[in-house]
């Protein structure tokens, strides 16, 4: 593409505005995400009412000592909210810490959300789980964009 002066740009006819569509996809899926993340945070889990006989009694045996029957989940689900974020912030220097600080911030959010509801409740355990998650799935995300470009850099864009 040339300016106006008739200099080769090196960028793309149509670039930016495939970019902010692209960008609005990633706010999307991200939105999306954090959104069932929200409800799937505020719903009764199986067995959480404290009463005994639960069905998951024998999960929670199997479990290692120190490992709740959630921590997986919180795991897990921070690592796809962030790695969904990083996306949304490239361009950015400092993205993937932007989107891993933005998945802790929404699990803190969480947990706050949390602690007045009867069968939930506030738990510091859970939001450094969720910052672990956040940590790993921020990095690996970035490291896969980073591969990605590589890649594409080096067989000329195609």
């Amino acid at each position: 593409m040339t300016d106006r002066g008739g200099e080769t740009t090196g960028r793309r006819p149509g670039g930016v505005a495939s970019r902010l569509r692209a960008i609005g996809r990633d706010r999307g899926g991200a939105l999306a995400f954090a959104l069932v993340v929200l409800v799937a945070s505020v719903v009764p889990v199986p067995g959480s009412s404290g009463g005994g006989g639960s069905a998951l009694g024998g999960v929670l045996d199997v479990l290692p000592a120190g490992v709740g029957l959630t921590d997986q989940f919180h795991l897990v689900g921070y690592a796809v909210l962030a790695a969904l974020l990083v996306p949304v912030t490239r361009g950015n220097r400092f993205g993937p810490l932007l989107a891993a600080g933005g998945a802790v911030a929404f699990g803190l959010g969480i947990e706050l959300v949390q602690a007045p509801i009867p069968w939930r409740s506030f738990a510091l355990r859970d939001a450094a789980v969720n910052a672990v998650g956040a940590a790993v799935g921020a990095a690996i995300a970035a490291g896969r964009a980073r591969v990605s470009r590589l890649t594409s850099d080096r067989d000329g864009g195609r």
